[in-house]
């Protein structure tokens, strides 16, 4: 079993509800791609308008972390995550 912890920020905070911050259990290994799709079928049409693109991937602008390391860092939507990992969704902050 394989359990993941995620936390959202800001309008994609809004998005999921549950106070930003989901547990998540797979079968079996996943990575952040299949999260995303599992994110995507769960919280529907507000989580995607944050946070897909219009090819279903997430966009450009979205930060992904893992364990608190940006995914461009290490295998991108391919990273595997463990059991107790914890992924951080973050939209563009904009402000000033």
């Amino acid at each position: 079993m394989v359990r993941i912890t995620v936390k959202a920020f800001a309008t994609i905070r809004e998005a999921i509800g549950e106070f930003g911050k989901i547990s998540l259990e797979f079968p079996e290994q996943v990575t952040v791609k299949n999260l995303i799709e599992v994110l995507s079928k769960n919280f529907g049409e507000r989580f995607n308008s944050e946070v897909l693109d219009d090819d279903g991937l997430p966009k450009k602008t979205i930060k992904i972390f893992v364990n608190g390391r940006d995914i461009e860092f290490l295998d991108g939507l391919s990273t595997i995550l463990k059991d107790e990992d914890e992924v951080a969704l973050i939209p563009p902050i904009a402000g000033g």
